[in-house]
């Protein structure tokens, strides 16, 4: 009987707020059809939510309850059209076929060994071996042209070179056509 008399004067509260809520929906939504569906979920949220209370809080404080709801109802009603429009463009979400990914093909240099890797840099000269160590353990250009007392050019085309080799030295453990 309490909750049936608490969601009665929930109703006449909410009744009351109608029209200025259905104004504030107007200038949110900037559609009337909209507005009066956005206008008529917040009551009926409000009038569900006092059937729990024993008594409804101060009018003020009501109508402060129902304009917080309007504006959150809105902001979940404008995901829910950015979901859907986003939905839309995506054919996977549209259930639209889609090509099917390429498998996952590990690169060719996974197959390198560190023996065979060791074996390669051994095979580089002293200056270039020593270069190319320094650059795979993250120093700049910059800071390895300081350390040797090079030029940074020069420490360009140590690398360049280091790889040239690197790579002819590892094509003789890939199969054609890997890279």
């Amino acid at each position: 009987m309490r909750q049936a008399t608490s969601q009665q004067r929930a109703w006449e509260v909410a009744m009351r707020h109608r029209e200025w809520l259905l104004e504030q929906a107007k200038l949110i939504c900037r559609n009337p059809t909209d507005a009066e569906d956005l206008t008529q979920d917040t009551i009926e949220r409000f009038v569900k939510a006092s059937a729990s209370v024993k008594a409804l809080p101060s009018d003020r404080s009501c109508a402060n309850w129902l304009n917080n709801t309007l504006q959150h109802l809105f902001v979940d009603y404008c995901r829910k059209l950015q979901v859907q429009e986003k939905g839309a463009k995506d054919p996977v979400l549209r259930g639209e076929a889609v090509a099917t990914p390429e498998p996952f093909v590990p690169p060719a240099y996974d197959s390198i060994t560190d023996e065979q890797f060791t074996e390669a840099l051994e095979d580089l000269k002293p200056e270039a071996r020593a270069t190319f160590e320094l650059h795979a353990a993250g120093m700049s250009y910059r800071d390895i042209a300081q350390e040797q007392g090079l030029k940074v050019g020069t420490v360009g085309k140590r690398l360049h070179d280091a790889r040239r080799k690197l790579y002819a030295h590892f094509q003789k453990y890939l199969t054609p056509g890997e890279n």
